[in-house]
């Protein structure tokens, strides 16, 4: 039996904050039995006509955390309907949204893994970006956290407005004084429909030059490594054995299961999009039907090409031998006018990987443009 992840996406948030563009609404809590309902439908739905294995359970938003926890376990209940053997349960939260009960019912569900959306330790960095907490709070929420024995993730951004190189530095600070098991740090990306995307366009958005941003994040891959979190994806830092097991799946480019409005799924070479509007969403679960609006086969050539772009997005890079096992072909003969392109120029290394060196990971993009 086929082994899949299983993302399911909860959708409400107190706040949204005024970068995003995620299927994430504020105001709607009188849609929350409904959409359970019919989430509870959509995974029956799949339940009903595919033979599957779930080994890996991710919970994001919006904020999961935001809402009832007897809610997640009426959804996990019916996850548990699968055939399951969960390595891996992540529930997103966001500090201000989480208290010990709540911990309590998470713990009692089996997830093993809270990825926290902390953004910042700057005051004035969180203001600007619309959070609803702060330094204080994200830090007595890590705390609670770690008190019950959750593998920890936490979420920091770059090239936040208002962020300058010390701010970053003090963020740095409380990463080395709290500890966690894995960090993803991404620099901010201006999605169209965000509220930052608007401001930018305008011009009114005050941010980090390429250049800045850049050394930046050099400086914080190294001193990252220092603190025992090393590298091992373009944004995310782990200790050993503390990699994230279903967000591997996504660059593996493995199948896993998606459900809830907004939600992506891949299973048998087919890509698929749920609907993110609540009305057509409630409309498809009560006529029996998926509420997918976009789906797509992904062709080997394809699958090659993503593979090649997933895989250099880890350190360890492309292993040769698997690729040859996978897509019938020497990776470094098909694509040797590319990788000559780049010779002598410290952006890759091969062993019996090809992966890119520190350099390379910074100027990824222009090795993707040339294979695809």
């Amino acid at each position: 039996m086929k082994k899949v992840g299983c993302y399911i996406h909860i959708p409400f948030c107190e706040k949204k904050c005024y970068y995003c563009d995620f299927a994430a609404f504020e105001g709607l809590e009188n849609w929350i039995d409904t959409y359970i309902d019919n989430l509870i439908k959509e995974i029956r739905l799949y339940r009903e006509n595919m033979d599957l294995a779930i080994d890996t359970i991710y919970i994001g938003g919006g904020t999961p955390s935001y809402i009832n926890p007897s809610y997640i376990e009426k959804i996990i209940g019916e996850v548990r309907e699968f055939d399951t053997d969960i390595k891996e349960f992540s529930l997103e939260c966001n500090p201000n949204s989480i208290d010990e009960a709540k911990l309590q019912a998470y713990k009692d569900l089996g997830v093993t893994r809270i990825s926290l959306g902390v953004q910042s330790f700057d005051d004035k960095v969180l203001r600007n970006i619309g959070r609803n907490h702060n330094k204080e709070i994200a830090i007595r929420d890590i705390k609670l956290i770690k008190s019950f024995g959750f593998d920890l993730s936490f979420d920091l951004m770059l090239n936040l407005p208002g962020q300058d190189f010390d701010s970053v530095k003090k963020d740095l600070e409380m990463v080395k004084i709290l500890s966690p098991d894995h960090i993803s740090w991404y620099s901010l990306i201006l999605d169209k429909g965000s509220r930052f995307y608007a401001l930018d366009k305008k011009g009114e958005l005050d941010l980090m030059e390429d250049d800045l941003e850049v050394d930046i994040f050099s400086y914080l891959v190294d001193e990252l490594e220092k603190l025992g979190l090393k590298r091992y994806e373009i944004s995310n830092f782990a200790r050993s054995g503390k990699e994230s097991i279903h967000n591997k799946k996504y660059w593996n480019i493995d199948d896993y299961i998606a459900f809830g409005i907004g939600a992506s799924g891949f299973l048998s070479n087919k890509r698929y999009n749920n609907t993110r509007n609540f009305v057509k969403y409630d409309k498809a679960l009560r006529e029996g039907k998926y509420p997918i609006v976009f789906e797509e086969f992904i062709d080997k050539d394809e699958r090659e090409k993503e593979y090649i772009i997933f895989k250099l997005r880890e350190c360890e890079g492309i292993n040769l031998a698997e690729f040859r096992e996978k897509f019938a072909c020497d990776f470094l003969v098909k694509y040797k006018g590319v990788i000559e392109k780049f010779k002598d120029q410290d952006f890759y290394k091969i062993d019996e990987n090809f992966y890119f060196t520190k350099k390379g990971m910074s100027l990824s993009n222009e090795f993707y443009i040339e294979i695809i």
